[in-house]
């Protein structure tokens, strides 16, 4: 006989399961089996001896690391960069624009104008000092600080006596400049038509000679290879156009006379860099620290 567990009906050992609860019968003379599983291993261990996990290198490095880059400042953006053209070649074809050399040439004095106007009033007086002789290797010392100032490095006092062994040809291109001016002002006040001519030729000299000096300093020329390039480049097609730009280089240089003879140490110096950028815009500058574009 089994007896239920649940309810305690007494049942045939054949029945299974309680007639009453339909429970699960037990036979009283046995016990409930119990099974023991073994623990099951986890997931992915493994038994066998691992070797120890190597650091890695925290230590420092084997060279140490210089300061980042800082560029300079940018008180001028040169409007092209041009390699140095050779001095026989034919002159490259440019896009003159007087409003953008004026404006490069005053954002290039700007971000230099003490220096620069303490030097063109020093080179001024020096010049007056010396009846001329030293005004063309002065100008180009005066070009010299506007192109190192191009090249964003920074321009010194001693750069207006930095003629590079272009002194005599420099003294000699300002005489010659110089020459041709008074004699077209003589040939200019004897009658109406000379004066034109003067009025015409006037603005061509003084622009001429804003670009010989630096084709000599900064474009490693001789003299009669820097006149020459020169003229072939104002006696052009665009000869209105030069005339242009040496007319309102000429009359901007000396508005400063009005202000009392005192502001042409302003305008004067500015010219010189707006003639600078002029230059780079025509021949290109020999800049070290350009990034081609």
């Amino acid at each position: 006989m089994a007896t239920c567990a649940k309810c305690g009906t007494e049942a045939d050992d054949a029945g299974k399961f309680c007639r009453n609860c339909g429970a699960r019968m037990q036979p009283q003379d046995t016990e409930a089996t119990t099974w023991r599983l073994q623990p099951k291993a986890e997931a992915g261990a493994d038994r066998s001896a691992t070797a120890p996990v190597r650091p890695g290198n925290t230590g420092q490095p084997s060279s140490a690391t210089g300061p980042a880059y800082m560029p300079p400042s940018e008180a001028y953006q040169p409007l092209q960069h041009y390699p140095q053209p050779p001095l026989e070649g034919n002159p490259r074809p440019v896009s003159i624009s007087v409003g953008d050399w004026l404006y490069g040439g005053w954002r290039l004095y700007s971000g230099n104008w003490a220096l620069m106007t303490v030097a063109a009033l020093l080179g001024t007086f020096i010049s007056m000092c010396t009846v001329g002789i030293l005004a063309g290797p002065l100008l180009m010392g005066l070009f010299r600080m506007a192109f190192k100032a191009m090249k964003q490095e920074r321009p010194e006092m001693s750069d207006l006596f930095n003629w590079e062994g272009k002194f005599l040809p420099a003294v000699l291109a300002f005489f010659i400049f110089v020459v041709l001016w008074y004699a077209v002002s003589g040939l200019g006040s004897g009658h109406e038509l000379f004066w034109l001519l003067s009025f015409v030729f006037h603005p061509l000299l003084n622009i001429g000679l804003s670009l010989t000096i630096p084709r000599m300093s900064e474009g490693r020329a001789d003299l009669a290879d820097a006149i020459n390039s020169v003229a072939r480049r104002i006696f052009s097609k665009d000869a209105l156009m030069w005339w242009v730009v040496g007319l309102a280089f000429t009359i901007i240089g000396y508005a400063g006379l009005v202000a009392c003879g005192v502001g042409i140490f302003v305008t004067f110096p500015w010219m010189i860099c707006a003639a600078a950028v002029a230059y780079e815009s025509i021949y290109g500058i020999d800049d070290p620290n350009r990034t081609l574009r």
